[in-house]
Formats: structure tokens, C-alpha cells, sequence
């Protein structure tokens, strides 16, 4: 991971504060109870996103997008397609 230390611990405590603001996020998404569920292909992936971009959080270094996955791959709780 090329990612950081200070930078990670910036979007854990992002990611952990969208998610003590809606602690259903991880229910509703596994049902399928979010803007369009029906064209999601990767579950995890969508959720991963959603979080990151509902934390705004802005990372101080040069970042391209795989980075920020593989560290919110380990951040973010696991959702499994219920619907």
C-alpha cells in the first residue's frame, strides 16, 4: 500500500465517523437499499466509494485511485449482496 501513515489514519477516522453517523449503512447496503443497487456489479466496492466520498476527506498525497481502495479495502466493514 502506498499509502501514508498520517494520511491513512486521516481516512479511517473519516471513514469511522460516516459510519457512527448511520450505523445502518453496512445493513443497507447488503439489502440493496441505496441509489441505484440494481447496476452495481461490486458491492464492496460501491460501498468502499460511498464512504470515502461522504467522509470528504482530502488525502495530502498523490494518490491514484487504486491507493485509496486497497487502504479503504481494509478500513471499511464487509457487505455481502442480500438482494
Amino acid at each position: 500500500m502506498k499509502m501514508s501513515r498520517e494520511d491513512y489514519s486521516v481516512l479511517e477516522s473519516g471513514v469511522a465517523s460516516v459510519l457512527s453517523k448511520n450505523p445502518t449503512a453496512v445493513e443497507m447496503y447488503q439489502e440493496g437499499r441505496f441509489p441505484r443497487s440494481e447496476k452495481v456489479k461490486c458491492l464492496q466496492r460501491r460501498f468502499c466509494w460511498d464512504l470515502f466520498w461522504a467522509s470528504g476527506v482530502k488525502l495530502a498525497g498523490d494518490y491514484n485511485d487504486s491507493h485509496i481502495e486497497t487502504a479503504l479495502r481494509r478500513i471499511c466493514p464487509a457487505v455481502v449482496r442480500g438482494y
